[in-house]
């Protein structure tokens, strides 16, 4: 095998945990011309999310194992030898993963992609020092609805979320993510792209980011069911299902009493995404 990078666009999938990524994954990896794959968490399994102690950190054994447990899992071990050599430099690390991602999509017509791990949200200055030529593409959801997500998946699944999560960290955790997101406006390379978009008025915004990635919009990506089968790891049930269906989620006046819901109201109200609405 020759480790030589492609030609392929590259782009990050970001977002808030429970804000649609993998729906948006599901339906541009359905395109003909973009290949993806399950999340991989290279970098925030690697690599320390306050950046001042990215300055000290040591890439070895366990880091290389970290990813070489992932492409067991997607049966490329072929690819073990692309894996980066230890080192103290982040960016080194950062621009051999990237190389490494590059040569994960084995099909031979797809130009674009995409590398989908919502909480690389945190680790776009990196990659950007790496290569000022990647795009992102920013996942936005109404805050109450991540939070009933988040705080659903996570009260079910306490182990893939870093334990059952309290409403108060849910709220804090989507307006920390936002924060971030607003960063990027007017960013070049950088898509906004709502969930509530998706559901009303899939084909306006879809045609919308399909021009940003200077690809035709086709109507097969809104048949995405088995793409999502694909790109999802057996464990992953809080992810979506398997239907084709575009829905708008009841799940904040299912599972939360009244009291609950006008509390998360009340934090969320100070927090403004209708700016980017107007994007893209």
């Amino acid at each position: 095998m020759k480790n030589l990078k492609s030609e392929r666009q590259k782009i990050f999938l970001v977002g808030c945990a429970r804000s649609g990524t993998t729906l948006l994954q599901s339906i541009l990896a359905s395109h003909h011309a973009i290949s993806s794959f399950p999340e991989t968490h290279f970098l925030r399994g690697t690599i320390p999310k306050f950046w001042l102690f990215q300055f000290i950190k040591y890439y070895g054994k366990k880091e290389q194992l970290f990813i070489k447990k992932y492409l067991k899992r997607i049966k490329r071990k072929e690819l073990y030898n692309a894996i980066p050599n230890p080192t103290f430099n982040t960016l080194k690390w950062v621009d051999k993963i990237i190389n490494l991602i590059d040569l994960i999509p084995n099909d031979l017509d797809s130009t674009i992609w995409i590398e989908k791990t919502p909480m690389h949200l945190y680790f776009i200055p990196l990659i950007q020092k790496v290569n000022p030529n990647i795009k992102y593409i920013h996942m936005i959801r109404d805050g109450k609805d991540v939070v009933a997500s988040l705080f659903n998946a996570s009260q079910n699944n306490p182990e893939s979320f870093g334990g059952k999560q309290s409403i108060e960290n849910c709220i804090k955790r989507w307006k920390h993510d936002i924060q971030i997101h607003k960063k990027y406006i007017n960013h070049d390379n950088h898509f906004f792209i709502t969930y509530e978009e998706i559901i009303k008025n899939s084909n306006i915004a879809l045609k919308k980011l399909c021009k940003f990635l200077h690809i035709e919009f086709k109507e097969q990506m809104l048949s995405f069911s088995k793409m999502t089968r694909e790109l999802k790891f057996s464990e992953e049930n809080w992810k979506p299902d398997n239907s084709d269906e575009l829905k708008v989620t009841k799940k904040f006046n299912s599972i939360f009493s009244e009291k609950q819901k006008k509390y998360i109201l009340s934090q969320l109200h100070d927090t403004n995404i209708n700016v980017f609405k107007q994007l893209g």
